[in-house]
């Protein structure tokens, strides 16, 4: 009886492991960020900032600039990271929002939990919004 409990206690820790559910960087795909939004991306109508090195936020609520923005950066092409890996901290943090409902959140490196390589063409789109909408570089 003791060695079944044992058993059952050793299969059940081993369940709960898990493998961190990153996903295996050979099937991963290019993407952009037009494709990884679950809708319409031309529908987002505001945008919500946050410093990731001061907790800072701003809004950008000019549907006009909003849509403006994002058509220079929703067709760069983001490759994924060999290394999937989990990783801490970040500059530039990015929500889109439709009306007051938040449709999707991006980092530079991260899109819907999967890393990607830097990509300076859009590194330099939201380094150019933040500094516009903050008002000092980053």
């Amino acid at each position: 009886m003791r060695m079944l409990m044992s058993l059952i206690i050793v299969v059940l820790l081993a369940a709960c492991q898990g493998n961190g559910s990153r996903p295996d960087a050979a099937s991963l795909m290019p993407i952009t960020l037009e494709k990884a939004y679950a809708g319409n991306i031309g529908d987002v109508d505001r945008l919500e900032l946050l410093d990731g090195s001061t907790g800072e936020r701003k809004l950008v609520n000019d549907r006009e600039a909003v849509q403006e923005w994002i058509g220079r950066i929703k067709g760069i092409e983001l490759v994924p990271e060999a290394d999937q890996q989990g990783r801490v901290g970040y500059l530039f943090s990015v929500g889109l929002y439709e009306g007051d409902e938040k449709t999707f959140g991006f980092l530079p490196s991260e899109i819907n939990g999967i890393y990607y390589e830097e990509n300076n063409e859009l590194t330099e789109q939201l380094r150019a919004l933040f500094e516009e909408q903050f008002g000092r570089s980053f």
